[in-house]
């Protein structure tokens, strides 16, 4: 494992607490505009997070 790719393993290991934060943040019957807000990064943040894993999973294929 090379330091330069240090931070695409971070964003793996982010993927996991991103469901659970969405998961958290979904079930709470009434939110506040924090928690809408928290949730719409989270839902934003998992999904970059799993594009740029694919990305970066690609490439290192080749």
């Amino acid at each position: 494992m090379k330091i330069d790719n240090i931070n695409h393993y971070g964003d793996i290991m982010a993927i996991p607490f991103f469901a659970i934060a969405i998961l958290y943040l979904y079930s709470i019957d009434y939110r506040n505009p924090i928690e809408n807000i928290l949730l719409f990064f989270c839902i934003s943040g998992f999904i970059l997070d799993i594009f740029f894993t694919f990305v970066f999973l690609k490439s290192r294929r080749r």
